[in-house]
């Protein structure tokens, strides 16, 4: 028996794999499976297309990248364990990351939150850094390849693939080359040789896609600034930095960590943003504020930011949805010391716009009704009963039988919340009540057959 023979009846002996494709990568399938020696879940990519196309020369040098791609360590690439190589079988062994991919994140709850977007993708920019030290260029960064955990803290760069000369991407591919259209930096569409620098044109153009929740229009730029006021001028001047000729582009995803980082800084005073700051400057400098902070405000101050709650509430411009939806996470949770009259101007419009409002076709917030959870949990003496009888009413005035799954869910999730708060006493029965309700509509939806 040779030793190619060998190895692969090893890894049958050593490896579950599912049945089914977990997804699709650049050269060939993801399955889902399982080591039994070590008994850890695993993500194999099979790139069996590899030996249908190329000798054995080849093959070898195929071997000699996935030994280098083996070399990355970081925390935000899943480790490759083992490489397999048999007759038939080309397998490479990857850590298995449970998540969701950016894309269908996006597709779910539209353009991603801005504090989330910052976390995850100096995440994946500082994957970047680390690979193309190794010179490692990945060529695909797109939604899809882009894993993010399920509790949103984390941020995996999947599918690193195989690393092919043109004339190989042209064999492998029909003539086309390695890459997604619309994603793909000028040089890598025209064939010619690339490096890190086409990653950081990928990674702009994926950036400026989550933050907006579609991709940049086709020959227009339409700045991210426009679409969502609460985004910093300078997130704009970054992404355009990733978008210019290779010559004069971004030099490094280690300067693109830096320059997100600072973009999400505030730069002035509280005092001096509300006397003349524009949204996105108040936004930062509200994110720095605890409660108590936020509670020790001179009363000016404090009504200056809710003189500014009110007009985008009360705004009829499409554009500051989303800039009203980020103001009212922010205030839901540090307004919890509050009083009660001033807990009510932000309570009721962010139930509203999390739970009601539609956001290009999708309901609500996702990071709003978290925040609005938050607050259920916390919030004690009046600034609680006002929160539970503005959530109550929304209950009453909501056709629970007619929402889908999802919503229903974090419906009856945020009415535990306000259960199990030890200040829950006036509002308990009727609480109860509503949540009885909507798990009778989840019964009901359940018996019916409907899954989501």
């Amino acid at each position: 028996m040779s030793k190619a023979t060998q190895n692969q009846t090893a890894a049958t002996m050593r490896f579950e794999f599912d049945s089914k494709p977990h997804g699709e990568g650049g050269f060939g399938q993801v399955i889902r499976g399982r080591d039994m020696y070590l008994e850890r879940d695993i993500a194999v990519k099979v790139l069996n297309p590899l030996l249908i196309q190329f000798g054995e020369s080849e093959r070898e040098r195929f071997r000699r990248e996935a030994r280098t791609l083996a070399r990355l360590s970081h925390p935000n690439i899943p480790s490759v364990y083992d490489v397999v190589f048999g007759p038939d079988q080309f397998l490479i062994i990857c850590q298995f990351v449970e998540g969701d991919n950016l894309r269908r994140i996006l597709e779910k709850h539209g353009a991603a939150d801005l504090v989330q977007v910052q976390l995850w993708f100096r995440q994946i920019a500082s994957a970047l850094d680390h690979a193309h030290t190794l010179g490692i260029v990945h060529r695909d960064i797109k939604p899809e390849n882009i894993i993010v955990t399920p509790d949103l803290t984390s941020a995996y760069l999947v599918d690193w693939g195989i690393a092919l000369s043109a004339e190989e991407a042209s064999r492998l591919t029909s003539g086309q080359w390695i890459g997604t259209p619309g994603y793909m930096s000028p040089e890598q569409q025209g064939g010619e040789e690339i490096d890190g620098r086409s990653d950081l044109y990928s990674l702009g153009v994926t950036l400026y896609e989550a933050l907006a929740g579609k991709p940049i229009p086709q020959g227009q730029y339409t700045e991210l600034s426009l679409l969502n006021p609460a985004i910093p001028p300078a997130v704009d001047e970054l992404v355009q930095s990733c978008l210019r000729p290779k010559e004069t582009r971004l030099e490094s995803a280690r300067t693109f960590v830096t320059r997100l980082t600072t973009a999400f800084q505030p730069t002035r005073p509280l005092s001096e943003v509300l006397a003349h700051g524009r949204l996105h400057e108040i936004a930062l400098a509200l994110r720095e504020l605890s409660p108590e902070e936020f509670k020790r405000l001179p009363d000016g101050q404090r009504a200056l930011v809710f003189v500014k709650l009110d007009d985008l509430v009360n705004s009829d411009d499409p554009n500051l949805n989303y800039a009203t939806a980020e103001f009212l996470e922010l205030l839901v949770i540090r307004g919890i010391l509050l009083g009660k009259a001033q807990y009510a101007e932000i309570v009721g419009p962010a139930i509203t716009r999390g739970f009601e409002t539609e956001f290009e076709g999708r309901v609500g917030r996702s990071r709003l009704r978290e925040a609005i959870e938050e607050a259920a949990a916390s919030a004690q003496g009046d600034v609680f009963g006002v929160l539970a009888s503005e959530f109550l009413a929304f209950v009453e005035r909501t056709d629970v039988e007619e929402k889908p799954g999802w919503l229903l869910h974090e419906i009856r999730e945020t009415l535990h919340a306000l259960l199990a708060n030890p200040s829950c006493k006036e509002n308990a029965i009727e609480l109860a009540e509503a949540l009885r309700r909507v798990n009778r509509a989840q019964r009901a939806r359940s018996k019916g057959g409907e899954t989501e």
